[in-house]
C-alpha cells in the first residue's frame, strides 16, 4: 500500500504544480481585467504586417509548449501506472515493457508533434519577416500620398498581405518569402524569373503564387466594388523580397523584389482614381482592417 501511495503521489507532484499554474496565470489575468483601470484605447487597432501569420506563430509556440510539458512526463506517467498495478495486486498484470512501450510511443509522438512546429514555427517566421520588410518599404509610400494597409482579412480563410491606394490604382500585394540556397557568389541562387507565365527558381518552378495573387485581386475587386458601389480595378502584384526578379515574359500579375516597391507603385500606370475615391476605398480598408482589439485592460464603456 506505502508503494501505491508512493506512486499516486509521483503523479501528483507532476499534475499538481502544471494545473496549479495554468490556475493561476488564468485567476491573475480575469484579476487585472477586472480591476479598477480602464483601456484608454477605445476603438480596435489597424492590423500590421504579417498581423495573422503573427497569430499562427504564437498559437505554433503555445502548441509546442503543451507537447513539451506533457510530453516529458509520459515516461513517468507509465511508470507510475506499472508500479500502481503491482501495489494493486490486479491478477495476470499487463508486463512491464508494455508499459515502457506506452511512455516511449507517448513521448515519440510528442517528439514528432515538436519537430513539426519547429518546422512549422520556422516556415511562419520567414513569411512574417518577408512581409514585415515589404510593409515596411510600402508604408514610406504614404510621405507620396498613398493610402497602405496590412494583413487584410478575406470572406474565407485566407488575407491579402498588403493594399495600396494611390490616384493611379488599387494594388493587392502578395508577399512571398522564400530561402535562397546556400551558395555563395552564385548570381542564380538568388534569382527568380518570369517567363512563360511561371516562376523559375532555382530549385522549383510553377505558377502557385502567381495564381493566389490573381485570386486575392479578384476578391479585392469584388469586395471593393460593392462596398463603394461602382466599379473598381484592382492590380495584382507579387514581391519576393531579397530575390532578384528577372521579367522575360508578360504576365498579369507584376512580379517584383522587395527594393522595387518604391519605385514602382508612384511610376505605375494602372487606373485612374479621384481623391473622392481614394477617400472612399481608404475608408472602407480602414474599417475591415481595424479589428485588432486592445486586450491590456477592459475597454472603456460610455
Amino acid at each position: 500500500m506505502r508503494g501505491l501511495l508512493v506512486t499516486v503521489g509521483v503523479v501528483l507532484l507532476w499534475l499538481g504544480p502544471m494545473f496549479a499554474l495554468y490556475w493561476i496565470a488564468g485567476a491573475a489575468r480575469r484579476w487585472f481585467h477586472s480591476s479598477k483601470r480602464r483601456n484608454p484605447l477605445t476603438s480596435g487597432l489597424l492590423r500590421g504586417p504579417g498581423q495573422t501569420l503573427r497569430e499562427q506563430l504564437d498559437d505554433a509556440r503555445l502548441d509546442m509548449m503543451g507537447y513539451v510539458s506533457v510530453g516529458s512526463a509520459m515516461p513517468l506517467f507509465a511508470a507510475a501506472l506499472y508500479f500502481a498495478y503491482r501495489e494493486l495486486g490486479v491478477p495476470k498484470p499487463p508486463q512491464w515493457w508494455l508499459f515502457a512501450m506506452i511512455g516511449i510511443s507517448a513521448f515519440a509522438f510528442a517528439a514528432y508533434k515538436i519537430v513539426r512546429l519547429v518546422e512549422r514555427a520556422r516556415n511562419l517566421r520567414l513569411g512574417l519577416e518577408a512581409e514585415t520588410a515589404v510593409g515596411e518599404e510600402l508604408n514610406l509610400l504614404m510621405k507620396q500620398g498613398f493610402s497602405v494597409y496590412h494583413d487584410i482579412p478575406g470572406d474565407k480563410a485566407f488575407n491579402v498581405d498588403h493594399v495600396v491606394v494611390g490616384p493611379n490604382g488599387v494594388f493587392a500585394i502578395e508577399t512571398k518569402g522564400r530561402a535562397k540556397l546556400a551558395r555563395k557568389g552564385d548570381k542564380g541562387a538568388y534569382s527568380v524569373e518570369l517567363r512563360d507565365e511561371r516562376l523559375h527558381f532555382p530549385d522549383w518552378a510553377g505558377s502557385e503564387p502567381l495564381d493566389q495573387a490573381t485570386r486575392n485581386a479578384d476578391w479585392l475587386r469584388k469586395w471593393l466594388s460593392s462596398a463603394v458601389g461602382e466599379p473598381i480595378s484592382v492590380r495584382p502584384v507579387l514581391v519576393f523580397p531579397g530575390w532578384m526578379v528577372e521579367r522575360k515574359g508578360k504576365s498579369d500579375v507584376a512580379v517584383i523584389s522587395g527594393k522595387e516597391c518604391l519605385g514602382y507603385f508612384p511610376k505605375a500606370k494602372f487606373a485612374t482614381l479621384s481623391l473622392k475615391q481614394m477617400q472612399q476605398i481608404a475608408h472602407q480598408l480602414d474599417a475591415r482592417c481595424r479589428d485588432v482589439e486592445p486586450t491590456t485592460y477592459k475597454p472603456l464603456k460610455d
